[in-house]
């Protein structure tokens, strides 16, 4: 089971959203011929392929987020929807915070979905806690 929260996925479009054009001299640009090839070797997003057996994948995307842009959730979470066979489970996240901040009780409630879509994916069963 995957979880993948603010993450930056589309690697040729990425300097076009957001503070993407900060990172060029980082990453590359996809309007530079070689590093467009280089961009495209490891973009998570362009390495999707139909009927692949995906694992089950929890993006979260911050909607005010103005690190990474929340469309790459969106997209990568669309596009291994279309992909995935034998139902695998591809599940969106949102909320409407930036990237990293919130409150310790939204915190708290993002860790528990967090761990219950990771222990239900991975088949962990809740056992009852004893009485006294």
């Amino acid at each position: 089971a995957v979880n993948c929260a603010a993450p930056l996925l589309d690697m040729v479009r990425y300097e076009r959203f957001g503070l993407g054009r900060a990172w060029v001299h980082e990453y590359g640009s996809a309007a530079v011929e070689r590093e467009l090839e280089w961009l495209l070797s490891y973009s998570p997003y362009h390495h999707v392929r139909p009927g692949v057996r995906y694992p089950a994948v929890l993006l979260s995307a911050f909607d005010n987020d103005t690190r990474v842009d929340p469309l790459h959730a969106r997209k990568m979470c669309a596009a291994l929807q279309h992909a995935a066979v034998d139902g695998a489970e591809i599940v969106l996240r949102r909320e409407d915070l930036g990237h990293g901040a919130r409150s310790r009780s939204e915190a708290a409630g993002y860790a528990a979905d967090v761990l219950t879509f990771l222990g239900a994916a991975t088949g962990l069963r809740p056992r009852e806690l004893p009485t006294r």
